[in-house]
C-alpha cells in the first residue's frame, strides 16, 4: 500500500517537474510559429510602396545623398548654426520675454524697455545674419537630414538648426519696429527659404509676425502682395511629411527585413526591437499615416485621430514582450506623432487662412480708403470666402465700423480639461477638447 502511495507520489513530482519543459516547448513552438507568419508579411508591404530593387539596395540612398551634397556646405551651415546657437543661448532670457509680449507691434512710435536688449543682440549677431544671406541655406547641396516621428526634439540634421528661426524672427521684430518693411521682407525670405518643415521648427514659426504687423499699417500694397503670394507658395507640409515616412522607411529596410540594429543619422539606433510582429506594427503605422492628405481639413484630423485612436488599443502581447531583444523599447512613439500631425495642419492652415485675410483687409483700406464692413467685401481685393475660414469652416470674427476694425484670429490646439496640451485616448475626446482662443488683431 504505502508502495503504491510512494509510486504515485513520484509520478505527481515527475509530472510537475516535466510541466515547465513541456509549457515552454510548447511557447517555442507557437514563437516559432509568429515570428516566421509576421516575418513573411513584411517584405510584400514594402513591395506596395518600393520596387524590388530599391528594397535590396537600400545604399543607393546614402549614394544619393553623397553625390548631390557637399561636404563643405554641409560643414559651413553647421558651423553657423553652431554659432547662431551660441549666441541664443546668451540671450535667452530675451527670447523668454519677447514670447511673453504681445504687444511688441501695438504702438510703434512708442519705445518698448526691451528694444535696447533687442538692439544688443542684432549688432552682436549682425555678422551672422549676413553669411545666411549669402549661403543659401535651401541649397540641395547642403545636407539636412530628417525623419518623420520624432517630432519632440530637433531631428538628426536639424539639432543643429533651431536656432536660425530664432535669428530671423528676432530680425523681423527688430525690423517691423524699426518700419523698415525692405529689411522685414528680407528676413521674411530668408526663413522661407530654410524651408522649415514639419517637425517642432513649426513651435518656431513666423506667420503670427507677420500677420500682426500686417495690423500696424507699415506695409506697401505691393509688399502686401509679395506677402501673400509667398504664404501661398509655402512648402506642403502634407507632401514633406509623406516624403520623409517614405524616406525613412526605406532607410530602415535592413530592419525591416532581416531584424538588424541599423545606424542612421541619428545618434541612437532608431529600432530597439528585432521581433517581426512589431518591424511590421512599425511598417503599418507608417504605411497608413502616409496615406492622409488634406492639410488643414477636418477631414484629415479626423483620418489621424483615427490613427492615433487604433494605435492605442494596439500593445505589445506577451508572446511579443518574451521575444524582444534585448528589450521593448522604440526612440520614438507614433501615437504623439499623430497627435502632433494633426495639430500642426490645423495650426498652419490657420495661420495661413489668417495672415491671407489680414493682409487683404490692409489692402481694402489702401484702395478705398477705409476697411470692409463686413469680411464679405474682401472679394473686391480678390480674396475668396473660403480663405476667411478657420480650419474648421467657421468665419474669422470680424468687427468693422469703417474707420476702425478688429480681426479675430482662432488658433487651435489640442488640450486636455485641464487646459494642458496632451495626448487622449479616443478620437471623440481630443476633437471635442479643441480649444479655440481668441487672438484680435485692432487695425489702424
Amino acid at each position: 500500500m504505502s508502495a503504491s502511495r510512494k509510486t504515485f507520489r513520484d509520478r505527481t513530482m515527475i509530472a510537475v517537474a516535466m510541466t515547465p519543459p513541456i509549457a515552454l516547448l510548447l511557447f517555442c513552438v507557437s514563437a516559432a510559429a509568429t515570428w516566421q507568419a509576421e516575418a513573411a508579411k513584411i517584405r510584400p508591404m514594402l513591395e506596395q510602396s518600393f520596387p524590388p530593387e530599391l528594397i535590396d539596395s537600400p545604399v543607393a540612398q546614402a549614394a544619393d545623398y553623397a553625390d548631390r551634397t557637399s561636404r563643405e556646405h554641409t560643414h559651413s551651415s553647421r558651423e553657423l548654426a553652431s554659432a547662431v546657437n551660441a549666441i541664443n543661448e546668451q540671450y535667452h532670457l530675451l527670447f523668454e520675454v519677447l514670447d511673453e509680449q504681445d504687444d511688441l507691434f501695438e504702438n510703434l512710435d512708442e519705445e518698448h524697455p526691451l528694444d535696447t536688449y533687442l538692439d544688443d543682440y542684432l549688432a552682436e549677431a549682425a555678422p551672422l545674419l549676413e553669411i545666411i544671406k549669402q549661403l543659401n541655406l535651401n541649397e540641395a547641396s547642403i545636407w539636412y537630414a530628417n525623419e518623420f516621428g520624432n517630432p519632440n526634439s530637433y531631428s538628426s540634421g536639424l539639432i543643429n538648426f533651431r536656432g536660425l528661426p530664432e535669428l530671423l524672427r528676432m530680425e523681423f521684430r527688430g525690423a517691423v519696429r524699426d518700419k523698415q518693411t525692405d529689411r522685414a521682407m528680407e528676413a521674411f525670405r530668408l526663413f522661407q527659404g530654410l524651408g522649415i518643415g514639419p517637425t517642432d521648427q513649426v513651435s518656431l514659426r513666423l506667420l503670427p509676425l507677420v500677420t500682426q504687423s500686417i495690423a500696424t499699417g507699415i506695409w506697401s500694397e505691393s509688399e502686401l502682395d509679395e506677402i501673400v503670394q509667398r504664404i501661398e507658395a509655402s512648402p506642403d507640409l502634407n507632401q514633406a511629411w509623406q516624403n520623409s515616412i517614405r524616406s525613412t522607411t526605406l532607410a530602415q529596410a535592413p530592419w525591416l527585413l532581416r531584424g538588424e540594429v541599423v545606424e542612421t543619422w541619428r545618434r541612437d539606433p532608431t529600432p530597439k526591437t528585432f521581433a517581426p510582429s512589431l518591424r511590421l506594427q512599425w511598417l503599418q503605422h507608417h504605411e497608413a499615416f502616409s496615406r492622409v492628405s488634406g492639410i488643414g481639413t477636418f477631414d484629415a484630423m479626423k483620418r489621424v485621430m483615427k490613427l492615433q485612436e487604433t494605435f492605442r488599443r494596439e500593445s505589445g502581447s506577451g508572446l511579443d514582450l518574451a521575444l524582444q531583444i534585448p528589450t521593448y523599447k522604440q526612440s520614438y512613439s507614433p501615437g504623439q506623432s499623430k497627435d502632433y500631425l494633426a495639430t500642426v495642419y490645423t495650426r498652419v492652415a490657420n495661420e495661413r487662412r489668417h495672415a491671407q485675410t489680414a493682409a487683404a483687409v490692409a489692402k481694402y483700406k489702401l484702395k478705398f480708403g477705409q476697411y470692409p464692413v463686413t469680411l464679405d467685401g474682401l472679394i473686391k481685393v480678390n480674396l475668396p470666402a473660403s480663405v476667411t475660414l478657420d480650419p474648421l469652416g467657421v468665419p474669422f470674427h470680424f468687427e468693422s465700423d469703417g474707420e476702425t476694425c478688429e480681426l479675430g484670429n482662432v488658433a487651435i490646439w489640442f488640450t486636455d480639461s485641464r487646459g494642458y496640451s496632451g495626448s487622449f485616448e479616443t478620437r471623440e475626446e481630443t476633437l471635442s477638447a479643441i480649444l479655440k482662443q481668441f487672438v484680435v488683431l485692432k487695425f489702424r
